[in-house]
């Protein structure tokens, strides 16, 4: 029987995005390395080699914090509204996910890949996307914090001023919109629901609104226990989500404490917010390339060439290739050894 054109077409569509996000996780590699290179020359390249291998100790200590605070976490989320799961095994996910996230433009893989797999890991599809919302929500209620606490530690410097107010009116910003989505989120659910109307003159349409309606009903549900979940859990996931993004966003400030450069905390974590944050919308994987001319255009201020060429690259390394290894291996091994989705 011949194959039907439907899926043929299917087939090749398919077949062409697997070999674009190839290339651009090909083109978001090259760029991570040419772009330091162009800036620092081969000496850059030669000082990774000689950067001490305690230094690349505790810069992988940082990046082990951030993993295990974020499976600490999901493991609060999960027991909060799913059935129990392992840390280790939540540690898996959260590698997973974050290798979906790293490999996809914009990040968008990874709302799915959460989805997927705290599905099979045994919560219900309402519970799955209250967790991955949740998770996003506290990241996003961190930079809302984060953002002008930094901008005020570096009130003393009059050179930051201008940054120091896109600092405040980007946490400004963030806020605002959080706080309409919040707001309009009965007028959203209607939409999503659509008109009766147009349910009873098609049935299919009837069934997929019972189904959004059902799914929303349930997400309510879900975020009032988060809510009603008491104090000591909601500090617990608040510090657990802030450790998680400052041991992250500490590894490039480490990096240049060991090579010497003395920089504030509070300026490199405002730079690689701002900066990274403008750099994924590229569309190039982790805004790779963007993220590192907009970090060498700012900070060359106070390091030179060589050796913040040298840290972009050992930043890159940590956050970038061996994010991509080990979420490829966790992914691996999910796809062996995940569970049976339990039914809803």
């Amino acid at each position: 029987m011949l194959p039907k054109r439907a899926d043929v077409g299917r087939s090749v569509w398919a077949s062409g995005a697997q070999r674009t996000g190839y290339l651009l996780i090909a083109v978001a590699l090259g760029a991570t390395v040419a772009i330091p290179i162009m800036l620092g020359g081969r000496d850059a390249l030669a000082a990774t080699l000689h950067f001490p291998v305690l230094g690349y100790v505790a810069i992988f200590a940082l990046l082990a914090a951030s993993w295990i605070s974020r499976a600490l976490k999901l493991r609060l989320l999960v027991h909060c509204l799913a059935s129990p799961t392992g840390v280790v095994h939540l540690l898996g996910i959260s590698l997973a996910t974050d290798f979906a996230f790293i490999a996809t433009p914009a990040g968008i893989g990874g709302y799915a890949a959460s989805l997927y797999y705290l599905h099979r890991a045994g919560a219900s599809t309402s519970s799955a996307a209250s967790i991955t919302a949740v998770d996003q929500g506290l990241d996003i209620l961190f930079f809302i914090l984060a953002l002008p606490v930094a901008g005020l530690v570096l009130i003393h410097s009059a050179a930051l001023a201008h940054l120091r107010t896109l600092a405040l009116t980007t946490s400004a910003l963030i806020a605002i919109l959080a706080a309409g989505a919040w707001l309009a989120r009965r007028t959203l659910a209607k939409a999503l629901l659509g008109s009766n109307a147009v349910s009873r003159r098609w049935p299919k349409v009837r069934s997929i609104q019972l189904m959004v309606s059902d799914l929303l009903a349930k997400l309510r549900s879900d975020m009032q226990l988060i809510l009603e979940a008491g104090p000591a859990f909601l500090f617990g996931i608040v510090t657990l989500t802030f450790l998680q993004q400052l041991t992250r966003y500490g590894i490039l400030w480490l990096a240049l404490l060991i090579l010497g450069h003395q920089v504030s905390f509070a300026l490199t974590f405002l730079l690689q917010a701002l900066v990274l944050q403008a750099a994924i919308w590229t569309g190039i994987p982790a805004g790779a390339g963007a993220a590192e001319i907009g970090l060498s255009s700012t900070l060359g201020m106070w390091v030179p060439n060589v050796g913040l060429a040298t840290a972009l690259l050992i930043w890159r390394a940590a956050t970038l290739y061996v994010c991509l290894i080990v979420g490829a291996i966790a992914t691996a091994l999910l796809a062996r050894r995940m569970p049976s989705a339990r039914p809803e």
